[in-house]
């Protein structure tokens, strides 16, 4: 069992202590997808903040056969982007970053890839895997995965129908976790 699955089964007792570790070790990744999500610090540090307390509430929750501890927090945060940007009634708005600022967050993603090196594992191996989808799979998933647009909105992008959005989606994810099991073993 690792390390962030023994992290959670405590928050789900309610343990502070190691809420803050979980915190420690997943804070600057997700605070730098927020950031990419949403365009802004004040939105993304508002949007931590409901993540968190979603992680310390739903922790029970949480179950392993389904995916890795920060995977799902990912998906939390991902959600409560995309809550955020609907509140708030606007488009992401996505900005440019500078070169000190992509320094910047390289240094915190090597920081933070140094504390956790199975999720650094994770992450290489995943990227690998999506690079061998079929392309329409490939995109599909991406854009669940990695932006705030919802399934009407991949379609409309990908000039398809929302069911197929939706099987592509399901399939790409399917075939991710198969593959993702294959190179485990």
């Amino acid at each position: 069992m690792s390390v962030e699955i023994q992290l959670l089964e405590r928050v789900a007792a309610n343990d502070r202590d190691a809420f803050r570790d979980l915190y420690t070790r997943y804070s600057t990744p997700l605070y730098s997808l927020a950031i990419r999500l949403l365009g802004d610090n004040g939105d993304a540090e508002e949007a931590m903040q409901d993540a968190f307390v979603k992680i310390w509430r739903h922790a029970s929750g949480y179950d392993a056969r389904k995916s890795r501890p920060f995977t799902w927090a990912v998906t939390i945060l991902r959600r409560t982007c995309i809550d955020h940007v609907r509140k708030q009634r606007r488009s992401p708005v996505r900005t440019s970053l500078s070169e000190d600022d992509l320094d910047s967050v390289e240094f915190s993603a090597l920081e933070t890839s140094r504390r956790t090196t199975e999720s650094n594992e994770t992450i290489a191996r995943l990227h690998g895997v999506i690079a061998t989808l079929l392309p329409p799979q490939r995109d599909a998933l991406e854009l669940a995965l990695f932006s705030t647009l919802t399934h009407a909105e991949i379609a409309a992008r990908l000039v398809q129908p929302v069911g197929t959005i939706k099987s592509w989606i399901r399939r790409g994810l399917l075939d991710l976790r198969a593959k993702l099991g294959e190179t485990a073993s």
